[in-house]
């Protein structure tokens, strides 16, 4: 008998974890809404600009080849998931500063099922955001289906973790709540103009061109943009001619270098949360 009971220990863990992931995912929804004022914000600033964009170039010339508003389409989606840095950034450092995190950790909650359920909190909003662009696009733009759903799928998925770790791991170096919302959405608004979201980094200027490809909205545009439109933007998206089509495996291999970016992203981000994330407010003295 006493050999039998750590077989199932692994199992029972992973569905402790998980459960627990679920109540604070929960928990984390619940205070995120109760805050009405700044969760329309974010979602109707990102959901606004998302339809608002492609409508208004819609019929009214071509980017890179196809409708101006279909090309905008899936840099939008990029656009909403950048928009998680904003909801988790907030959570995190509202959170901290009201001593919530605190308690939790008073309670048997594991510190990786709290971080793991606010970013599940945080991305969920903007995961529906891709959703709501994408039967607009299908219906209002005329837009094809994408070219390689899966791609799009794991682009969407690992953006949007991208995104959520990394203002986890910033929201450390981060004061209190207001001012944190103040400091990062300016740089959300240039993210959305230095990666490709709304205009070919081709016409950027030249010695700009090279360091927004490692930003990592310019990695889920690139993704995004080639598992959609079934061209290769991501091998070469500084060039100003037109991306060859690329099938389904074809595809895959085009985006390789975005997703290790993103894969980088993701480890400098844990790094800066190991190194600079507080669970309890930070003092002024």
């Amino acid at each position: 008998m006493t050999a039998i009971a750590p077989a199932y220990a692994g199992p029972r863990r992973s569905l402790g974890f998980w459960r627990y992931t679920w109540s604070q995912f929960l928990l984390s929804q619940k205070v995120h809404w109760r805050d009405l004022g700044f969760a329309l914000t974010g979602v109707l600033i990102p959901l606004g600009l998302g339809i608002g964009l492609p409508a208004s170039q819609h019929g009214k010339g071509e980017i890179a080849g196809v409708d101006g508003g279909v090309y905008l389409l899936p840099g939008m989606m990029g656009f909403v998931l950048v928009w998680i840095v904003y909801n988790v950034v907030n959570s995190a450092t509202s959170r901290r500063g009201k001593l919530i995190y605190k308690r939790l950790r008073g309670t048997p909650l594991p510190d990786t099922a709290i971080m793991t359920g606010e970013a599940m909190s945080g991305s969920v909003t903007s995961i529906a955001q891709v959703v709501v662009l994408l039967v607009f696009g299908l219906t209002y733009l005329g837009a094809p289906a994408p070219s390689n759903p899966l791609l799009l799928l794991v682009g969407v998925v690992l953006g949007a973790f991208t995104f959520a770790v990394l203002a986890i791991g910033v929201s450390g170096l981060l004061p209190t709540s207001e001012v944190s919302t103040w400091i990062v959405t300016p740089f959300l608004f240039l993210m959305m103009f230095a990666s490709g979201i709304v205009f070919p980094l081709s016409e950027m200027p030249h010695f700009l061109q090279v360091p927004v490809q490692y930003l990592p909205s310019s990695s889920v545009v690139e993704i995004l943009r080639t598992a959609y439109l079934g061209r290769d933007f991501a091998s070469n998206p500084a060039t100003a001619q037109l991306p060859h089509q690329v099938g389904f495996l074809e595809s895959f291999r085009a985006c390789v270098m975005p997703l290790g970016l993103l894969c980088a992203w993701i480890g400098v981000s844990l790094g800066l949360g190991k190194r600079f994330f507080k669970w309890d407010p930070k003092r002024s003295g």
